[in-house]
């Protein structure tokens, strides 16, 4: 099994050779992309000031900040778990007859259309022409394998011993860069 394993493995490294994509996208191509192919509009990294106490993201580091709402856009994003978990969440809100009193209520207002399915928001963080880090606000696996794929990887990673390599080949299936 594991010779079957590593030829497939094999195979997958030589499709990603074959690719010619760039290791890297550079912010510029990621700007365009996002809002050519996902409708991205572009904010203001203020909007995302509570950022700063989270221990994950370099808020010095954001340089640009979208939200994701057109519908069909969405809609193609989320995969059937991610649309079933975003009912649960709209009828458990319905039913608890939830009411935005909250004296902010913008950052409220964005967070429940993140968490019911009807934005998303991608925050990219930089230290020079590329991403260095990247931050998602609603759940698509879809768009993360993007990002992941984004991001990518230096060359001298490209080999099939380094796990983050291999979770960048599971990225570049996953989003349909590489065809099986």
């Amino acid at each position: 099994m594991e010779a079957i394993l590593y030829s497939y493995m094999q195979g997958l490294l030589e499709k990603y050779e074959e690719l010619k994509i760039p290791n890297k996208f550079s912010l510029q191509e990621v700007d365009n992309l996002l809002k050519k192919k996902y409708m991205a509009i572009e904010l203001d990294k203020m909007e995302f000031e509570d950022l700063k106490g989270d221990v994950h993201v370099q808020y010095n580091k954001i340089t640009k900040c979208y939200a994701i709402q057109n519908e069909e856009v969405l809609n193609s994003l989320y995969s059937a778990k991610e649309k079933v978990d975003h009912f649960i969440m709209i009828e458990f809100l319905r039913k608890q007859n939830f009411n935005n009193d909250d004296s902010d209520s913008k950052r409220q207002e964005m967070s429940l259309e993140v968490n019911q399915g009807k934005r998303i928001n991608v925050i990219l963080e930089s230290e020079n022409q590329y991403i260095s880090g990247f931050t998602l606000q609603g759940r698509s696996n879809k768009l993360l394998n993007e990002l992941v794929v984004f991001k990518g990887i230096d060359s001298d990673k490209c080999n099939l011993e380094n796990q983050e390599f291999l979770y960048y080949i599971q990225a570049l299936l996953e989003s349909g860069y590489i065809k099986l």
